[in-house]
C-alpha cells in the first residue's frame, strides 16, 4: 500500500518492517531521480538484517548439530 494512503499509526509500524525497507529503496531507485541515500541507506540495513540472520541460523546449526 502507498505511504500516502496508509493511517499515520499504520505508517509509523511499516518503518520498522524490512519489506517495507524493499519496497521504499525498490520505488526510490526506479524513480527517475533516485534518492542515492534512501536506496543506500536501506539497502545497507537490509544487508546488515541479512548478515545478522545467516550468522545467527549457522550459530544456531552448529549448535544443533554438536547436540545430536
Amino acid at each position: 500500500m502507498a505511504p500516502g494512503r496508509m493511517p499515520s499509526w499504520m505508517r509509523r509500524i511499516a518503518d520498522f518492517k524490512p519489506v517495507n525497507w524493499a519496497m521504499v529503496a525498490g520505488r526510490s531507485a526506479l524513480n527517475g531521480d533516485p534518492d542515492r541515500g534512501v536506496v543506500l541507506g536501506r539497502g545497507g540495513a537490509l544487508l546488515v538484517l541479512a548478515v545478522v540472520a545467516v550468522g545467527l541460523s549457522t550459530r544456531t546449526f552448529r549448535s544443533y548439530q554438536k547436540s545430536v
